[in-house]
């Protein structure tokens, strides 16, 4: 018998087997056992979450509706307009054209009311003849309680309210707020009655299907009876308080239905728990080193950007923190792309990122060695150590010039700039990080104030232009908002006669402080603060309203911001009709860096433009890039030959060469021409005999106000012929 196959060996053997089985075992057990707890656990707590996110976000949807409703009322209740024509006196089709136009013809509210200071209704959209109380019986007892309350309301303020309300089997949610004026123009006598302008909409299928789709919610019903307890419901409330339906739905159940399909895999996975306690002992070693990468995974991720694998914000933070405690000497290098805004809307997404990673990867090769980080959004930073710090010129002048190449994104070629800021870490304490990123920042501002694509140092005057700029850019906000901004008019005539025929329209500004501030300087301030398609919408309506009754063409430039904004066709379509100015006396002008950029998609907004009747002018043609291709493919109307070719025009016999040559490729393309900035009677007589139609300059007028233009252009120009 050899020794291993003793009995009282194998007994051995048997004994320290059991003894680490059994404890295995009733571990697997008790793991197991705690699993099926937890999932039972995790189901109803998954399925409970989610009734509660549907629960707040049916909830949200009610609230929004009524307050869509008050704020699609709020602006004709405080009205000027609304007082004289309904408060002083009803006029049905003021009514009609003004505010049932909008509100029932395109929000598509069914019920749209006005009553009297009696709480009469002297007005129903869909019933001409409605009965005195018609509002009242159409809808229900809580909006009568609304009326008693919008009533009790000051005049002066914003008296309004809206809610929900039941008659019948129908539930609408309304509005009713008090005709009152919006300026001290109009104003009511204290003892003349107040009227109000009600509005509705009933809660009806459209009304549940939109919700249903937008919240991804099984079918939403309206309920006028309390809802199953197995089904999720929001109440419908008065202002009172009191339930007047319901909202129900089938709560979706995320946990059970995953329970369900899991559930063959649990039954699997417990008969293999045995099997797999063997590989838990066997890759206990290999699944701590798995964790132990995995949370260096994790770091790098907290402290990198995603998109371009740079560090982020807060690495960058840390390491300035890091190295002013220390007393290290740093430079930052704070860098914003130039031109990223407006290529990340023209191309995509998609291809803005592509752009990031590259310009991402051009500046880490340019500061090989240094710490490069994504500062957020198309900013980046470099952190300059010592060593490096005293080659910041040379190091920002590369990153500058690794710009100059095109960018190729699919069939594109795309040009970017960036402005750097630099700032030295010489005073600013150990405690400093934000303060040197303040200042870097400050310096890339003015960098970009300087024509973009540059660098500039941070000095402490810095700090006060910074500062004006901020302090601008609130106070040209706040005139955009009062509507201060006002427009002056340069004539352009005729060039066989000199008469003005057009005029072109150029915004000013009058600062209450400063004065007038030129528009080379609050144009930039609108464009990089997103201000600049509320004050190119503000100059079309004036110019449109103040040309009308003329007999003069309107010229309007339009800004690449503006062109390439999605409203801007609503935008053009609304002042025209507005105004009621004839589109074909309108005329945009659009620069040559705009066919840089997107051919094709500027030639598809072009067309719709000329679709409303607007003619399209190529402003300060000469000075872009623009191929010969790209005018054909854009049926322009007219060619405006910039300044630059027409000031040397008397004495350079190339700039009149030129100028023939751009008469005659505007002629074959069947565009019209304009010379710009004629200051001289021998440069007219040039332009004129090169076969421009128009001229424009300060020979023939410099920009005026709307009212001494029409005082030099007499009673016969002043009126739009029949």
């Amino acid at each position: 018998m050899s020794f291993m196959t003793h009995p009282v060996l194998r007994r051995l053997s048997f004994t320290l087997k059991a003894r680490h089985f059994w404890p295995v075992i009733l571990l697997l057990l008790a793991c197991f056992g705690s699993v099926l707890f937890l999932i039972a656990l995790t189901t109803r707590a998954q399925d409970g979450l989610e009734q509660q996110r549907e629960q707040q976000a049916v909830e949200g949807a009610v609230r929004t509706l009524a307050v869509g409703v008050q704020h699609d009322l709020q602006d004709y209740a405080k009205w000027d307009d609304a007082v004289r024509h309904i408060s002083m006196g009803l006029q049905p089709g003021w009514v009609d054209d003004n505010v049932v136009a909008y509100l029932g013809r395109i929000q598509g509210y069914e019920d749209i009311f006005i009553l009297n200071g009696r709480d009469e209704t002297i007005y129903s959209f869909r019933h001409p003849q409605a009965p005195a109380h018609a509002a009242q019986e159409t809808l229900g007892p809580a909006f009568t309680r609304s009326i008693d309350e919008v009533r009790k309301m000051p005049r002066e303020g914003s008296p309004i309210e809206a809610g929900f309300s039941r008659q019948g089997n129908r539930i609408v949610t309304y509005s009713t707020a008090a005709i009152v004026p919006l300026t001290p123009k109009v104003s009511i006598p204290a003892d003349h009655p107040t009227f109000m302008l009600v509005i509705a909409h009933a809660i009806d299928a459209p009304t549940l299907a939109r919700i249903t789709q937008e919240l991804r919610l099984s079918t939403v019903q309206l309920s006028l009876a309390p809802p199953e307890p197995s089904s999720a419901s929001v109440a419908l409330k008065g202002t009172d308080g009191t339930t007047l339906g319901w909202l129900a739905w089938a709560p979706h159940q995320p946990g059970t239905r995953l329970l369900r399909q899991v559930a063959p895999a649990i039954v699997a996975l417990g008969l293999l728990s045995v099997a797999a306690a063997i590989l838990i002992f066997q890759n206990n070693s290999r699944t701590i080193e798995a964790l132990r990468q995995s949370e260096l995974r994790a770091r790098h991720h907290a402290g990198h950007d995603s998109l371009t694998g740079l560090p982020n914000r807060r690495t960058l933070l840390s390491q300035i923190s890091a190295h002013l405690a220390a007393g290290d000497d740093l430079t930052l290098l704070f860098m914003d792309l130039d031109g990223f805004k407006d290529a990340n809307d023209v191309y995509g997404h998609a291809a803005g990122d592509l752009l990031l990673k590259e310009a991402a990867a051009r500046v880490r090769s340019i500061a090989q060695g240094e710490l490069v980080a994504r500062a957020g959004g198309d900013e980046f930073a470099v952190l300059l150590s010592r060593d490096m710090a005293r080659d910041a010129d040379c190091i920002c002048e590369n990153i500058i010039r690794s710009f100059e190449a095109p960018f190729v994104i699919g069939a594109y070629r795309v040009t970017l700039g960036i402005s750097i800021g630099c700032a030295d870490a010489a005073d600013v304490g150990p405690e400093g990080q934000d303060e040197l990123m303040r200042r870097a920042d400050v310096a890339m501002y003015a960098a970009k104030g300087d024509g973009k694509n540059c660098t500039r140092k941070y000095a402490v005057n810095l700090d006060e232009g910074h500062l004006l700029r901020m302090k601008l850019e609130r106070d040209l906000q706040a005139s955009i908002a009062g509507k201060e901004l006002y427009v002056h008019y340069q004539p352009i005539v005729a060039s066989d006669n000199a008469r003005i025929v057009a005029v072109e329209a150029l915004v000013r500004w009058r600062h209450p402080e400063h004065g007038d501030v030129p528009p080379d300087v609050f144009i930039p301030i609108a464009e990089l603060s997103g201000l600049i398609n509320a004050v190119g919408r503000q100059v079309l309506y004036q110019a449109c309203l103040a040309m009308r009754e003329t007999a003069l063409e309107l010229a309007v430039n339009i800004s690449p911001v503006q062109f390439w904004d999605h409203n801007l066709l609503d935008d053009v379509r609304h002042a025209l009709q507005e105004t009621q100015f004839p589109p074909e006396r309108l005329e945009l002008e659009i620069t040559e860096s705009l066919l840089l950029r997107r051919p094709d998609k500027a030639a598809q907004v072009i067309n719709r433009l000329r679709e409303l009747g607007v003619r399209i002018a190529l402003d300060d043609f000469g000075t872009g890039y623009a191929s010969i291709g790209y005018l054909q493919r854009l049926k322009l109307d007219r060619i405006k030959i910039d300044k630059a070719f027409v000031a040397p025009l008397s004495r350079d016999a190339r700039s009149r060469e030129m100028m023939l040559s751009i008469v005659a490729l505007a002629n074959a393309f069947d565009a019209e021409v304009t010379a710009e900035g004629v200051e001289t009677e021998e440069q007219a007589r040039i332009a004129r005999a090169a076969g421009c139609t128009r001229m424009q300059g300060w020979h023939f007028g410099r920009p005026t106000s709307v009212e001494e233009l029409c005082a030099a252009l007499g009673p016969e120009a002043q009126s739009h012929p029949a």
